[in-house]
């Protein structure tokens, strides 16, 4: 039964000043919906240009911002939207009756929480977009481009810009074992055109387009590009060169070699998403006569039907134990590990942002509670129970993180789209293909809601023991 007041409760629940509700701007829907738009116009902007070759997606940064910033004021527009489609609850459930008045007129800082939360989503999830489409994209990459069955290379060589060769005996050696149907010797030497850094690599074209499934941005149209008689003067080039140079298909280029400067003709555009530097890639019978070097980085081997890859490997690296030799499944399987490892901090600080904004939502509750000792008294006074306004509480709670998780969402495709097709393209030069991680997003909802639901409910157990007169 219902305790006593000194004051008929009419008189007590205006003690209370309404809470604020926020700057005009916190509220103006029209300001978010000009941010995403002017946002929109930054992602066609070009980067910056800087020197030796880098970009730097200034505009990109800034209409992720500008996304991020209107999406948040867009966001807090949710609250008396949802509060107005659930009133029907509010019929059925008296503590849901109280959450709901609040949340028709959300205060300023309901409007921050579901501004942080929201951000913090949005970027979770569009790094997971980003990070889900860089892998689709590179398994497909590495399927397609490591086709050989053995890659050998030197044991102390780390990548194909370093000073670490194979000699030409051991290469010609490691192509005539009895086990081997052909072998494809690759070399890499580092460039600079126009003082920008870059890769001059050879290989054997004609093989190469027998063998290999190179990922082309651009297909080569000329059949004289396989032909080593006829294609001194056609060269390939990796996508990161395209962008880094300003080059594309029928342009010369002028490269400096020690047998002079020699021209080449863009021939064609391939995808290669293990040097951002760039590269050109020509026939290696004309690198060897223009470096007079037939020295070579590394060996890919293709073995007869039937040989077990692994015996092979055994043996070679038995008789070159100068050499790293890893089979067609090692190599992928490292690459990928790789991969994983370079992105696990980010799914750290995606964790850790979550885990900000969810406290901030807490602290947002304690606020507002406090704000409201003099309702939750005479609400305690008319027979509400501490679950009730703890339900009440985990309502409210729950309708913010639902509604920036609903924002938070809808930001995330627009940041992977930017991630992937305007920052990652300008800054590196890759294309990737897109890719929704639907359990990762759908897990992340969950979490979110879910904690904020708990949070919320435990705030609002101790915000229904506030005596009316406490000073804080």
């Amino acid at each position: 039964m219902a305790r006593q007041l000194d004051s008929p409760p009419a008189q007590v629940l205006p003690r209370g000043a309404a809470p604020a509700a926020g700057g005009r701007w916190q509220r103006s829907f029209a300001l978010g919906v000009g941010c995403v738009v002017l946002g929109v116009g930054l992602a066609q902007v070009g980067p910056l240009r800087l020197g030796g070759g880098g970009r730097f997606p200034l505009a990109g940064y800034a209409g992720a911002f500008f996304w991020i910033f209107g999406g948040g004021l867009m966001a807090g527009w949710l609250l008396p939207l949802g509060a107005r489609g659930a009133r029907k609850l509010g019929g059925v459930w008296a503590p849901a009756r109280i959450a709901l008045s609040h949340l028709r007129r959300p205060s300023g800082r309901h409007r921050l929480s579901v501004a942080a939360l929201h951000c913090a989503v949005g970027m979770a999830a569009g790094m997971a977009i980003l990070v889900a489409s860089f892998e689709l994209t590179v398994r497909g990459w590495i399927v397609r481009s490591l086709q050989a069955d053995l890659y050998i290379a030197s044991a102390g060589a780390q990548n194909a810009s370093m000073d670490n060769f194979i000699s030409a005996a051991a290469a010609d050696r490691l192509a005539a074992h009895p086990a081997v149907a052909d072998a494809a010797r690759f070399t890499a030497y580092p460039l600079e055109l126009d003082g920008i850094a870059t890769l001059l690599s050879g290989t054997d074209l004609a093989l190469m387009h027998v063998r290999s499934d190179l990922p082309w941005v651009t297909p080569p149209r000329d059949p004289a590009l396989w032909e080593a008689r006829r294609n001194a003067g056609l060269a390939l080039v990796s996508e990161a060169f395209t962008e880094r140079f300003g080059k594309k298909p029928g342009d010369a280029l002028r490269v400096p070699t020690p047998a002079g400067v020699q021209t080449l003709v863009i021939a064609g555009v391939f995808a290669d998403y293990g040097n951002e530097r760039g590269s050109v890639l020509v026939d290696r019978a004309h690198l060897k006569t223009w470096f007079s070097d037939e020295r070579v980085t590394n060996v890919s081997l293709w073995l007869k039907p039937g040989v077990e890859a692994d015996a092979v490997r055994a043996e070679l690296l038995r008789e070159f134990p100068g050499l790293a030799v890893f089979t067609n499944v090692k190599l992928r399987a490292e690459v990928l590990r790789i991969f994983r490892q370079t992105f696990a901090i980010t799914y750290a600080l995606e964790v850790i942002a979550v885990l900000v904004a969810v406290i901030g939502l807490a602290l947002t509750l304690t606020s507002v509670l406090l704000d409201r000792r003099e309702e939750l008294t005479t609400l305690r006074a008319l027979g509400f129970t501490r679950r009730e306004l703890a339900g009440a509480a985990a309502l409210e709670g729950g309708a913010v993180a639902l509604a920036a998780v609903a924002g938070g969402l809808a930001l995330s495709v627009a940041l992977g789209w930017l991630l992937i097709y305007v920052i990652n393209k300008q800054s590196f030069g890759w294309t990737l293909g897109f890719a929704l991680p639907w359990g990762q997003l759908a897990a992340l909802a969950v979490a979110v809601v879910g904690t904020g639901v708990a949070v919320s409910y435990g705030v609002g157990r101790w915000g229904a023991d506030l005596p009316a007169d406490r000073e804080e």
